[in-house]
């Protein structure tokens, strides 16, 4: 599954407050995402705030997905 689509209108570089929109989550808790490797980001000289690349949180969401594929598809089984 790819997210193109629906993250396609987003810019290159997202920031915090945007990720956090998107998934209806506080600020804080991606910056915790970001902090502990599982949401790449960077902090460009002269901007405030981390800036999240567009590829980087598709990727993100991907993955979650097939975690979540992987987890249905285990508890199926059972």
């Amino acid at each position: 599954m790819t997210y193109t689509s629906a993250t396609g209108d987003l810019p290159e570089l997202i920031t915090v407050a945007d990720v956090a929109n998107y998934l209806n989550l506080t600020p804080q808790t991606v910056i915790s995402f970001i902090k502990r490797g599982e949401l790449v980001a960077t902090k460009p000289p002269g901007m405030r705030g981390y800036r999240i690349p567009r590829q980087a949180f598709e990727d993100y969401l991907a993955a979650g997905y097939q975690a979540v594929q992987r987890e249905v598809a285990t508890s199926v089984e059972v």
